[in-house]
């Protein structure tokens, strides 16, 4: 399946959000695809708030992973920029991630992204010139 979105501002965004949360709440799993500044973390910071997370900190570039609790599940905000190898995203347990009932929300996933569940939405954000974001989204 396929969708697009497009937002010209970020007061768009919820809508966005709103209109993805059906399948993200089925699948978990979500792989976040664009370049710095595209608002990976800005989207992925909603989407929290969306699930009931209260105070979502920032982007977890450095901490690699921010865990977050919200009723009976965890959702996990992963960061994978700085990591170098497949060996990197193992040993900070991203494969148990990946295999449980938690959510994944991760950055930069092209080092592992043969590992991740079939059922795994991606979501592709890029900007234009006028700073409008597409957001394309894939899933099976």
């Amino acid at each position: 399946m396929r969708q697009q979105f497009i937002a010209s501002s970020v007061n768009e965004l919820d809508a966005i959000v709103a209109a993805l949360m059906p399948i993200i709440q089925i699948r978990k799993k979500v792989a976040f695809l664009g370049q710095i500044g595209a608002g990976k973390t800005t989207f992925i910071k909603l989407l929290c708030k969306a699930l009931g997370v209260e105070t979502v900190t920032s982007s977890p570039t450095f901490s690699i992973i921010n865990q977050y609790e919200v009723e009976e599940s965890l959702i996990h905000h992963i960061d994978l920029y700085r990591l170098k190898s497949e060996e990197e995203a193992f040993s900070i347990g991203l494969m148990e991630l990946l295999d449980d009932n938690s959510y994944c929300f991760i950055e930069w996933p092209s080092l592992v992204e043969n590992y991740f569940p079939e059922s795994s939405v991606w979501i592709k954000i890029s900007t234009d010139e006028q700073e409008n974001r597409t957001f394309d989204i894939y899933y099976e």
